[in-house]
């Protein structure tokens, strides 16, 4: 399928939100869909989507999210928790990176929940000198999704253009996170498509009205 501005951002399913964040750790903390709204909807609720949700944004391929979802079956406590322990970490990375959004400093406690999570990521992280840092001998792991966020998060935050990171305002009702890639730096939507239009269509109406 040829890529266009309603193919971008798919993904492999449509069975969640598509994934306009440009970052993987912003493309998880966009699985709740308009947070900023009325009723915010959330995509994940067991720990066979997060597995399955990582596939979709291309975390980890099929054979490993179908290992991942047969563990949590035999696994179900130790599932339960670590899918309690991804929410958390979701919602550090939602506050961080709107702070960010909005030039203003994320809060420590959220800095130090990203911080312990990359720490158990490396202790458990094999290093593979061709492919930097690899989970491959632990692709059974049921943590394997929250170390992947977490490194995106990190990397994002020690090496990106925090400047790009913005929240999309849809008509106050969005809050998606996204990375801007545009070569101008003037992205405002999560999609121009989406809530870009939707805003136009909406101040256009109220053109209309004025001027009857």
């Amino acid at each position: 399928m040829a890529r266009n501005k309603h193919t971008l951002g798919r993904g492999r399913t449509t069975e969640f939100p598509r994934l306009l964040g440009e970052r993987l750790c912003l493309h998880f903390a966009n699985t709740v869909e308009g947070p900023l709204s009325d009723r915010p909807e959330d995509f994940l609720g067991s720990y066979a989507d997060l597995a399955r949700w990582s596939w979709h944004a291309g975390a980890i391929d099929e054979d490993d999210a179908d290992r991942l979802a047969a563990t949590a079956r035999r696994r179900p406590e130790e599932a339960e928790a670590v899918f309690a322990r991804a929410l958390r970490l979701r919602e550090a990375i939602q506050r961080t990176f709107r702070a960010v959004a909005c030039s203003e400093e994320p809060a420590e406690p959220d800095l130090a929940h990203l911080r312990g999570e990359y720490a158990a990521a490396i202790v458990d992280a094999e290093l593979v000198p061709s492919a930097g840092w690899s989970w491959e001998s632990g692709r059974d792991d049921l943590r394997t999704p929250l170390w992947l966020v977490t490194a995106s998060a990190v990397e994002l935050l020690a090496d990106g253009d925090l400047a790009r990171v913005k929240q999309c305002p849809g008509a106050g009702d969005c809050g998606w996170l996204f990375y801007d890639t545009s070569r101008a730096g003037t992205r405002r939507w999560c999609s121009m498509e989406g809530c870009g239009s939707r805003v136009k269509m909406r101040r256009h109406y109220a053109r209309r009205r004025s001027q009857r």
